[in-house]
């Protein structure tokens, strides 16, 4: 018997989520104006936010070793760069104006792959998991502090898409907020 009233609660939980975004998208003239309901890449580690699509740019840099085009988030046309450290190590990166992520103090402009930008290390704030490098101009002076000009350069493998990491739960992650 508690299993049927639990199934059944959930099912009206469910149409009351779905007649809340319908009322949501028919207010605000068909996208909902609340970031709750846009797509996140997550980290892969442990599934926190880390960028959503409006936050996703295109930073081009003619040291990339290859660059290429893909639909991420449902966005059309995103750049993903190829890169290579001077250890020797390659990334594949995609680049965001915005992104939740912690970075660290030090700041270094040699061997940066964006001329005249700096860049620091960021990690998830929530796991620590190395996710790519923030950059900033090479005279800015504002600490970890993001200036207009700041953008990250996101580990595409080191990211998730939040709709994929949903269908691996049960209760997917819009339920649990």
């Amino acid at each position: 018997m508690a299993r049927i009233i639990c199934d059944r609660l959930s099912s009206i939980l469910h149409d009351i989520f779905l007649l809340y975004v319908v009322c949501t998208l028919s207010v605000s003239g068909g996208e909902a104006e609340n970031d709750e309901w846009e797509d996140y890449l997550l980290c892969r580690q442990c599934g926190h936010d880390v960028t959503k699509a409006t936050d996703l740019i295109r930073q081009t840099s003619h040291l990339s070793l290859n660059q290429r085009n893909d639909t991420i988030l449902g966005v059309d046309n995103i750049l993903i760069q190829l890169f290579k450290n001077p250890q020797g190590r390659h990334f594949e990166l995609i680049t965001a104006s915005l992104a939740d992520v912690k970075k660290t103090q030090q700041v270094y402009s040699q061997d940066s792959w964006f001329p005249s930008y700096s860049w620091r290390i960021v990690y998830c704030s929530h796991c620590k998991t190395h996710l790519g490098w923030s950059f900033e101009p090479n005279d800015y002076e504002g600490g970890v502090k993001d200036s207009e000009d700041t953008f990250y350069g996101l580990i595409l493998n080191h990211l998730i898409h939040q709709e994929y990491a949903d269908s691996l739960v049960m209760s997917p992650k819009i339920y649990a907020r």
